[in-house]
This record gives structure tokens, sequence and C-alpha cells, in this order.
């Protein structure tokens, strides 16, 4: 019997199916998302994946039965902070700091900006806070940061408290108490005042404590992700809960399951579901990571292509960056998530002009998938987008887009650009729509190279190029950056779904601790705290692990330690060669593995003569393998394409006039061939584009490597591996 693995990328314009056999061969599904249910979405992008598979109705039940793990990954949360529209929170916080939320952290005000907004006060706005300031109470207690209660906690506070935000309609209540993260009592115990209190008033109103949420540091940014968890978790899982529904009808027997912001798959019914605030682009990044193996690359960057933004991150050293406090939504939260790095660019970006200047302005809102690009016709009818461009310019193929399944009208598209944009500049249409093209590839180069990548050698970095619209721009926004190579794969447009499938099932935990390791002698007293930490995350884990169902031998416990130099202001994750830091043997393997990633990402100049080392957190991570995708390897065929690849000709508009592109089908070509620019590969869910002096070539894992005809070619593994203790270029700062 086969075991089948379906992933789920649900992103703000397309929703993305994967489906996965046991030998890890995989078919790919795509549709419009639909943001009111998208449970909708998900089931029409499966049912394409199963014509593709050839299974029909007949054995739907028994495919549906053979599904091991669904997952789903979509904006629900994101959508309930967007629009506001979360449970209705009330706030418990230490007397005197009530305004919290409300006040924030002054640097939440321009995140996202430019500099130029930065620096002029008029442009910074607070966000609207998810907890006003009549929803919050105060209570007196107070812990000290060696978690003594210097103040014992005023119950009859507490009670008061709850009582008139329940009077005020509350759906939900979060508990704040200042450097709760050293020592929990105080919140655990109103947590227990005000569920008394909720269980006597009849009413459901879950009460979350930041101490369970983010025991860590940040008093703000732990604030936050307590109020997310409070007001964002129910709506969110109403959604899921939706998708099992559909999937639990049609013979699925588990429960579905979802991807964390940090890289790992876990239960819809998740406590902690504010951990999954931003999953949409973490399986792009964890499928990244697994091609990085695959091709024998330590330095990748991520850019995953939309339709409604540009997401990008870069793994350094082998290494998957976790942004421990990110930026989110106008808001800093104690969430860990990989360091993924958005702007409002896609192929659904809206193209307007400035009525005052008439400059073109891309975005930063979108189409999205509803209602699309004008030559979709679906409530679209008066703004063009970058799609509306691609079409115009004989990239896209009007007969094929999202493989025939969506009916296209180039003639609209063709009226309405040039009402809104050509003629109001004086240019000619096709002129104007390869200026739009190229002035958003600028967009995405410059969010690359001026941002992600400030203080990186860019010779040491594969730009690595997938979603939807990643191979139809690549080379694009690529431009003449010296990239060490350039790639992308045949199944970019659901990579972020196929990366979901590649994550095992996982969850993390986060413990700020203060550990100073300054000289060998003083080495057991802060051993001892690191290692009392990861105990104590180790058994809350495994408890959540064995009540979900898995055997204490099918989990794997990693250690990891958040280490810096003493006085340096940036820590680097270090994960633990030994599980327990009892003698200064174990302290001494941990020191070693810091000083081999930190040699690998920053210059020598960075190490001290005399160094102290300084911990001031510590995760553990929990793992359960999973069935995956596999990158298969194929035997290499001859550098001409089959017949049956191409498609003929098609007149492309580049560099200001008409060429004649070779067009060839995506799923025809084979390992070892090679195609010439211009050219246009298209598959259903995605198109890549070759321009003219640039060549595709296909290695025996079906990876697309793009490279200047006539240029070097690419260095081999060996080379590409920096020898033991020499620092490489990658990552100097």
């Amino acid at each position: 019997m086969n075991r089948y693995l379906v992933a789920c990328d649900a992103g703000g314009t397309m929703t993305d199916v994967i489906v996965v056999d046991q030998r890890g061969r995989f078919v790919i599904g795509k549709a419009p998302t639909t943001r009111y249910d998208e449970s909708v979405g998900y089931m029409e992008s499966l049912e394409e994946a199963l014509e593709y598979l050839r299974i029909g109705k007949r054995d739907r039940p028994e495919f549906f039965r053979s599904i091991e793990t669904a997952i789903y990954t979509g904006t629900s949360m994101l959508n309930a902070l967007l629009n506001l529209d979360g449970l209705r929170t009330g706030l418990l916080v230490t007397r005197g700091f009530e305004d919290l939320i409300v006040q924030g952290r002054g640097s939440q005000s321009f995140i996202d900006c430019q500099w130029s907004e930065i620096t002029h006060m008029q442009y910074r706005k607070h966000r609207v806070p998810l907890v006003p300031r009549r929803l919050t109470r105060g209570v007196t207690e107070r812990i000290d940061l060696f978690g003594r209660a210097v103040i014992p906690i005023y119950e009859h506070e507490v009670e008061r408290g709850v009582r008139e935000l329940l009077e005020l309609g509350i759906e939900a209540l979060a508990i704040v108490f200042l450097q709760s993260f050293t020592n929990g009592g105080h919140e655990q115990r109103a947590a227990e005042i005000a569920r008394r209190i909720v269980a006597e008033s009849g009413r459901t109103v879950p009460v979350v404590v930041s101490c369970e949420v983010a025991p860590t540091l940040r008093e703000i940014s732990r604030a936050n992700a307590t109020v997310i968890q409070a007001y964002a978790s129910e709506p969110a899982r109403k959604q899921l809960l939706q998708v099992e529904e559909k999937l639990t009808a049609a013979g699925y027997t588990h429960s579905l399951k979802t991807v964390l912001c940090y890289g790992g798959v876990t239960s819809i019914r998740y406590p902690r579901l504010f951990e999954t605030v931003m999953s949409g682009p973490v399986g792009g990044m964890m499928g990244a990571a697994y091609v990085a193996q695959v091709i024998g690359e330590q330095n990748v960057v991520c850019s995953d292509v939309g339709g409604t933004s540009f997401d990008a991150g870069a793994i350094t050293a082998g290494i998957v960056p976790i942004d421990r406090e990110p930026p989110f939504q106008q808001m800093y939260v104690n969430v860990p998530m990989l360091d993924i790095r958005s702007i409002g660019a896609g192929t659904g970006t809206y193209i307007r002009l400035d009525p005052e200047t008439l400059r073109i302005k891309l975005g930063p809102d979108s189409a999205g998938g509803t209602p699309g690009p004008v030559f979709q016709e679906s409530g679209n009818d008066d703004i063009p987008t970058v799609n509306d461009c691609n079409l115009l310019l004989g990239i896209l193929n009007k007969d094929y887009y999202l493989g025939g399944r969506v009916r296209v009208n180039p003639e609209k598209s063709l009226r309405v650009f040039r009402e809104k944009i050509a003629d109001p500049l004086g240019l000619d249409p096709y002129v104007a729509a390869e200026q739009c093209v190229g002035l958003v590839n600028v967009v995405m180069h410059e969010h690359l190279v001026r941002s992600l990548m400030v203080g990186h050698d860019l010779r040491d970095y594969v730009l690595l190029g997938y979603g939807g619209g990643g191979p139809l721009h690549l080379l694009g926004y690529a431009g003449d950056a010296p990239w060490k190579a350039v790639l992308t794969v045949p199944h970019a447009g659901a990579f972020s779904a196929w990366g979901g499938a590649c994550m095992d099932y996982a969850h993390r935990r986060h413990k700020s601790v203060s550990a100073v390791f300054a000289g060998r002698e003083n080495w057991g007293e802060p051993g001892k705290v690191v290692t009392a930490a990861w105990q104590e995350l180790e058994e809350e884990l495994l408890k959540e692990l064995l009540q979900e169902g898995f055997s204490r031998d099918q989990i794997a416990l990693e250690q990891i330690a958040y280490m810096r130099y003493f006085g340096q202001l940036r820590d680097v994750e270090v994960s633990s060669p030994v599980p327990r830091l009892r003698s200064d043997s174990d302290v001494e393997q941990l020191i070693a593995r810091f000083e081999q990633v930190y040699t690998q990402m920053f210059t020598l100049a960075g190490h001290p003569p005399q160094p102290t080392y300084h911990v001031a957190e510590v995760s553990v991570m929990a793992k359960v393998d999973t069935v995956k995708p596999k990158l298969a390897r194929h035997r290499l065929a001859g550098k001409q394409p089959p017949k049956a690849a191409s498609k003929g000709t098609r007149q492309v508009f580049q560099k200001g006039r008409w060429h004649r592109a070779r067009i060839f089908e995506m799923s025809e070509l084979h390992a070892g061939n090679q195609i010439d620019g211009i050219a246009v590969i298209e598959a259903p869910n995605t198109t890549l584009f070759v321009p003219d002096g640039w060549r595709l070539r296909i290695d025996e894992h079906l990876i697309y490597w793009l490279e200047r005809r006539g240029g070097a070619k690419r260095r081999s593994a060996a080379k590409r591996t920096a020898p033991a203790g020499r620092t490489k270029r990658g990552g100097r700062r």
C-alpha cells in the first residue's frame, strides 16, 4: 500500500499543494488562495495534484486513507492581525506598566521604513494596539531580575481586574508581569485566580501567561508574543480546523499539521499556535537548506517571488538563521522565527502613476489571487499589475496560464495598460511594460544587495530563486552582481510547499539564562546553569510530544546555546556537541564548536586575544523524523533537449524590440539538457525566462543552473568548501 505526504503553502495569491509518495516522488497542484475560507483553495489545488497522479474518484478514499501526514501553512493568523478581527483581549500587567502594549518601543514606529522616513517624525506611526488601554489592568507585584519576589502579588487586585475585564466583554486574557521569565510564580497564581472567576461566570475565556509563551528577556517583545497568542490563535485555528474537516470527510484519518516559524511541523491543536504566525515563507528556506546539502554549498541566498511579496533570507556557513526577536506587523515579538525579510513586490504588484510627477509607482499593494491581474478578468478591471506586463511582453503564454485552466484576455491588459500607464507617459506600451518589469527587478535586487547581504561577499553565495514568479524574474533581479552561481528548480512554483514536506515534526523552546565562562577554574557554575535550563526545556518538550502519541525512541533532542564573546553585541547559534555541561571537557567542546561557527561567519579580527564567553539564552529542539521528498539522481542525457520538449517559438519583447524566443515544456526536459537564451521554459505552475547571453544547464538532480554563455564554470565541490580553521569571505562584517 502506498504512503503519501501532502504539504500545502497558502500564500497571499496562490495555494500550492505537493503530494509526495514513500519513494520521494512528488506532484504539484496550484489554485488561487480563497481568503474567506482557505479550505476551498486547498481542496482545489489538491484536486489538481490528484489529476496529475491520475487518481480517479473511485480511488480517492483509498488515497486519503493512505496519507500519513498532511501539512498546511496559511495566512489565517496573519489575516486576523492585519484585519484586527481576533478575539477581544484583556491584559493584566504589573502595576505602573499599563501602557506597555500601547506605548511599545520607539523603534517599532519605523519598522520597514527607509532612512529618509526614519529621520522625519511625521512618517513614524505606532500600529493600532491589539489590546486598547481601557482593556488593561495593573496588579501590584514585583519579581526582581534574580527571580526573587520582592513585592507579593495582591490577589484582590487580580480578582477585581478580571471581573472588570469580563464585564467589558473580553474573549481572551493575557497576563504579563515583569521578570516572569526568571520566576513565573506570580503569573501562574494570577492565572489560577482568573480561571476560577471565568469558570464562575460560565463563559469560555482562554487565559495565556507570558512565562509559558515566551520565558525570555525583552519585556515588550514578550508581551507582544503573549497578546498575539491570546488574540489570534483561536481564529487561526478555526481556519485550520475547516481544512482538517474537508480532509476527514474525504477519508483522512490523522490530525492536520502546520508549520512553525522556526522550521518544524506540529499539530494544529498545538497550544502555542502563535509560533506559526509567519509560517508561509519558512518552507522555502527549509527547502533551500535541503537543496544546499545536495549541491554541496554552505552559503545560499533564498529568494521567493510570489504574487504579493518578495521574501529573502541567507543561509551562511550551513546555518539557517533564527531571529529570536523579529519585527512583525510593526511589533517586535519574542517568537523564534527564520530570519526572512519581506517587501511588497511580486507578480501581482499594482502599477500606478504618481498624479503629480507621472513617475511609475509599484505597489506596495497587490492584486493577489483574487481579483488577480487585469487579464484574469476576475474583478480587477482598471489597475495593471506586473504580470500584465509579463503577458504583454510575450513571456507569459496566454494559452497556458496555470496550465491553461484560467482564461486570459491579453487585449484587455493592453487596453488598460495603455490607458493608465503608457499613454500618460507618452511611451509605446511594450517599452513601458518592459520598464515596469525592469523596475520591479531593481527593487528586488536592491532588497537583496543593499539590505539582506550588506557586509557579505556575494562571490561566496549561490542565489536560489523560487516561488511562482521566481524563475520568471530570477535573472532580472540577479542583475550583474557577482553571485557564485544562480539556480532554480522545476518545482519552483510550489517550492515552499515542497520545503514544508522536507521538515521534521519538531517543537522548540527557548529560555533566557546568564552564564559567563571566564576562566577554566570558574566553568563549573555557569555550566550548571546551562545544563539546568536544557533539562527544564527537555522535560516540557518530551511531555508535549509523548502526549501527541510519539514514543520516546522516536524523539531526538538537540541542545542549542546562543553564545558570544563577552562584550560583543551579537550572539551565534551553536548546536551543542554534548547534551550536558558536566565537566570542563564538555565546556571545551561547546566552546570549540562556537569558535568554529564564529570563524566561518566572521573575520578573525573579531576574535579577542583572551576570550570570555557569554551564554544569554539556550534552546532545545525536539524532532521526530517524517516522510520527505527527495531530489533523485538521474542519468545525464545529451545537451540537446528532446523533440517532445519543444513547443515552437514566440515573439518576446526585450531591450526595446521583438525577438523570436524558443519555447519549451519544462516537464519534458531531461538531466544534462542545455538551452541558450532567448528561451522560455513553461510549466503549469511557473515560467522560467532565459534572456540573451544566458544558458540553462540541468544537472543530475534536475536543478537548473543559469550561467552566462562563455563564463567561467562553477567551482568544483572540493574547492567550494573552505579548509578547516580558515576564514571564508562570506559573512564578513
